[in-house]
């Protein structure tokens, strides 16, 4: 027991000492990524970006001058991003407290009520899904005003494509 533990300890450790930082959601392959409050985007060929939750926007740790147009955009940006994770983690709940009902119907002998569960389930997940299929259109909404009046944006203004969307879309309702 001491040889498994020993070395888990060491990589908590070094993960700690070494400020591991390990994203609360990632999105379009990894260009977009949320770290608590703040959202860091990432393309190729270009620095990495970050938009607090209040709206302040930095391009290689470097402050950009913004509109309050602006800032009321990069603030949309982030909320949608967070609201993604948010429904992504509802989504998690539902799907544990589907199956738990789901097993403990088909554990009494009652497979009605197991079917009635999973059906009900299956449909709160559907809107659920919709629900960031709908973040996703409000982050690709202010990403394409964005790339038309904040110069510093437009290196991050294709990350979410309109196929991004309808694919979503497309998932969340089969």
């Amino acid at each position: 027991m001491k040889a498994t533990v020993r070395p888990l300890l060491a990589a908590a450790l070094a993960c700690t000492l070494a400020a591991c930082q390990i994203p609360d959601t990632t999105m379009e392959n990894g260009a977009i990524k949320l770290y608590g409050d703040v959202v860091v985007l990432h393309v190729d060929g270009a620095p990495e970006a970050d938009i607090a939750s209040d709206g302040g926007f930095t391009v290689d740790d470097k402050p950009v001058a913004i509109t309050p147009a602006d800032r009321a955009l990069l603030v949309q940006y982030n909320r949608s991003v967070r609201n993604v994770r948010k429904t992504g983690m509802a989504m998690g709940k539902a799907g544990i407290e589907t199956a738990a009902k789901a097993i403990a119907a088909k554990a009494s002998s009652t497979p009605d009520r197991a079917d009635a569960a999973a059906k009900a389930g299956a449909g709160q997940l559907q809107d659920l899904s919709l629900g960031i299929c709908k973040d996703t259109a409000a982050i690709k909404a202010a990403q394409d005003q964005l790339a038309t009046q904040l110069a510093a944006f437009k290196p991050y203004a294709s990350i979410v494509s309109a196929a991004s969307v309808t694919d979503c879309e497309d998932d969340a309702k089969s």
